[in-house]
C-alpha cells in the first residue's frame, strides 16, 4: 500500500522550517525497523502531509493514527458524529463561537464551535460569552481541542461540531484535581522543557503533558501560581503562547459568580513574534 495523508498536526506558519525539523525526526523514530519511506509537507492552513510508501506502509498508516491521528483533507471524508482532532483558529466575539481547523478540508469550509454548545457542555447552560468561556477554559488561539461533528452543510460551506465528550471530560478532570496548568502553545515539547530548566521552575511542574506536537499541558504542583510560574518563563518562551487554567476559576464561572478577578489575575498569555 503506497498512500497521501494528513496527520492531525497543525504547525505554526512562523516556526514551520524549525519545527518540521523536530516532526520530521519523530516520523522517523515511529518508523524505525519498518520498511517505509515518508515524504512530508505542509498544507496552506498548516497541517502536516505524509506520502508513504513501501511494504509497510498499511501498517505505518495505521500507527500513525493510534499515535497522532488523521486529519481530513476534503469534505467527503468528514460525517455527522465523527471525532477529530481539531486546532483553534479564532474566537469570534460578534458571531459568538470558536473557529476551529480540522484538518485541509478547513481551506474550504468554515467550522465552529457555537455558543449554545460551549455554554450547555461547559457552563451548565449559564449564558456566558463566548470569549470568557474560551479563556477560563484556556480554548485559544492554536490550542488543539477534540471536536464532534454535529452538522454538515456542504451549500453554505459550514460545519457545526461540539466539544467532544473525551474532551469534556479531560477539562472536568483538569477542574477536580484542584492543581493550576499551563497550556503552552507554539513550540515543540523539547524547546519547552528546556525553557522549564532555563528559568528554574522544575520543582514548580510536577508533569508534562503533550496535548500535541506544538501544545502542552504544565501540571504546577498543588498550591503553586500558574501565572507566577508563567511569569518566571517569560524571557525563555518568547515563541510560545502561555495560558493559565485555574479550577477555582471554574467554579466561578459555572456557578455564575463573578471571576473578574481571576481573568486579570491569570491574563499572562504571550504572543509569538
Amino acid at each position: 500500500m503506497n498512500g497521501k495523508l494528513s496527520i492531525a498536526e497543525r504547525i505554526p506558519r512562523y516556526a514551520q522550517k524549525e519545527l518540521m525539523t523536530v516532526f520530521k525526526a519523530r516520523i522517523l523514530k515511529l518508523s524505525s525497523g519498518l520498511d517505509v519511506s515518508v515524504q512530508l509537507g505542509v498544507t496552506s492552513n498548516g497541517f502536516v502531509n505524509a506520502e508513504i510508501e513501501g511494504s509497510d506502509s498499511e501498517f505505518f498508516v495505521e500507527l500513525i493514527k493510534r499515535r497522532i491521528g488523521l486529519a481530513p483533507s476534503s469534505l467527503s471524508m468528514i460525517e455527522v458524529d465523527d471525532n477529530f482532532k481539531a486546532f483553534v483558529n479564532l474566537i469570534n466575539a460578534n458571531r459568538q463561537s470558536i473557529e476551529v481547523e480540522i484538518g485541509p478540508a478547513s481551506t474550504n469550509v468554515k467550522s465552529e464551535i457555537v455558543k449554545e454548545a460551549l455554554i450547555a457542555q461547559l457552563c451548565d447552560g449559564k449564558n456566558i460569552a463566548v470569549d470568557r468561556v474560551a479563556q477560563a477554559y484556556c480554548i485559544q488561539e492554536g490550542t488543539p481541542i477534540l471536536v464532534r461533528i454535529r452538522c454538515i452543510d456542504p451549500e453554505r460551506g459550514q460545519i457545526t461540531a461540539w466539544i467532544s465528550d473525551d474532551q469534556v471530560a479531560r477539562f472536568d478532570q483538569w477542574r477536580r484535581e484542584r492543581t493550576h496548568r499551563i497550556i503552552a502553545v507554539g513550540g515543540s515539547h523539547e524547546k519547552l522543557n528546556e525553557a522549564i530548566r532555563l528559568s528554574k521552575v522544575q520543582r514548580d511542574i510536577i508533569q508534562t503533558e503533550e496535548l500535541s506536537f506544538t501544545a502542552n499541558s504544565l501540571v504546577c504542583k498543588l498550591g503553586t501560581d500558574a501565572p507566577g510560574i508563567i511569569a518566571k518563563m517569560g524571557h525563555y518562551v518568547r515563541e510560545f503562547k502561555l495560558y493559565a487554567f485555574l479550577p477555582e476559576r471554574l467554579d466561578k464561572l459555572r456557578t455564575g459568580l463573578s471571576n473578574n478577578r481571576f481573568l486579570a489575575k491569570a491574563d499572562h498569555g504571550r504572543t509569538s513574534p
